[in-house]
């Protein structure tokens, strides 16, 4: 019964769930330090539903009941304390038999029946579904940021290539950033798109092709990757070549250091991060001439295992998998009227 389950968890850690490719080894460090928390850990990928994970649920007295089983292990859905969502893959549906059509919509099928299960658990989200896909986007992580009181750069979105112009001139300088994922896949291998220089001589009539965001440019001093678990702040300064507009052209040449967030930042960061229902977000500042921190993205799912690897009095691989096996913790209410994504987006 569900009260049995519930009972023989109190007192100690309850299971978590870490949604994520079977390949991914940033989470090695977190799955480690829940092991040493003894918290029972439960992985596996939505690619691998459902030729390895079987899901058996149902709805009972207003809560979700049921099995989860992947490789021959079982949790019960009612034990799990907390779900670490991170880059799952979408469920794999074998097209024998079937046209792409219908394969993709089993596809779609899928991915709503177990991601959506998960979704619905009464329990912490790391980050949930939801939230990720909302601070996503990024008009909305902006407008939110400055609605806050952070400081952020003066943003123009669209494909109006007459007023982009304008836009960029009134900037006085200006840079070109993407809205998704900065990386393509071509017949020639990746590229890469990184926040670029541009100038209204620069826009002509492509602009209209699709929508670009184009903001004032901050000359740095350094970037700050700022790291958030759960109210707990891990800073990194980040220091690129001068000529630098984006550090992620620069991997190899950055200096790293720790460094203080100033308390105004601090506490727009804490209100930033309750309005977008974040348990955890790797933010991206930049601190000009002036000492001023300009807040220019947030990353609900973005990496920190490189700024942990260079500076590693940032235990954040700790904090996180103590976060994610306090069974205290509850999971963030979810408005009504928000969908489920069905998949996460993969950001540095």
């Amino acid at each position: 019964m569900v009260v049995d389950h519930l009972v023989a968890q109190a007192g100690r850690p309850r299971p978590v769930c870490v949604v994520a490719r079977d390949d991914d080894a940033s989470l090695t460090g977190v799955v480690q330090e829940l092991h040493a928390l003894s918290a029972p850990v439960f992985r596996f990928d939505l690619g691998s539903f459902p030729g390895r994970v079987s899901l058996a649920a149902q709805l009972a007295g207003g809560r979700i009941v049921g099995t989860l089983e992947a490789d021959g292990r079982r949790v019960h859905l009612e034990d799990i304390g907390a779900i670490l969502w991170w880059y799952p893959s979408r469920p794999r549906i074998s097209p024998e038999g079937l046209d792409a059509g219908h394969a993709e919509w089993l596809s779609r099928e899928a991915a709503a029946g177990l991601a959506g299960t998960l979704a619905a658990l009464d329990c912490l989200h790391v980050n949930h579904p939801v939230h990720t896909d909302a601070a996503q986007n990024k008009p909305h992580a902006l407008a939110q940021a400055a609605a806050v009181g952070l400081r952020v750069p003066a943003t123009w979105i669209g494909n109006d290539a007459a007023d982009a112009r304008r836009a960029v001139d009134d900037f006085g300088q200006a840079v070109c950033k993407s809205l998704v994922l900065p990386w393509v896949e071509t017949a020639d291998g990746p590229l890469a798109f990184f926040t670029s220089p541009v100038s209204p001589g620069d826009l002509d009539e492509s602009v209209a092709a699709a929508a670009h965001q184009f903001q004032q440019r901050i000359h740095a001093m350094y970037e700050v990757r700022l790291i958030v678990v759960n109210g707990m702040f891990f800073a990194a300064r980040l220091t690129a070549p001068a000529h630098s507009t984006d550090v992620r052209a620069h991997c190899d040449e950055l200096v790293y250091d720790y460094i203080d967030v100033p308390d105004e930042v601090r506490f727009g960061v804490v209100r930033l991060m309750h309005r977008l229902h974040l348990e955890y977000a790797a933010l991206d500042l930049l601190v000009d001439h002036q000492a001023r921190w300009w807040l220019v993205d947030v990353n609900p799912a973005g990496q920190w295992g490189f700024v942990e690897g260079n500076l590693p009095d940032l235990t954040i691989s700790a904090r996180l998998a103590a976060v994610l096996a306090d069974t205290r913790l509850r999971r963030r209410r979810i408005p009504a009227s928000h969908a489920l994504p069905l998949t996460l987006e993969r950001r540095r």
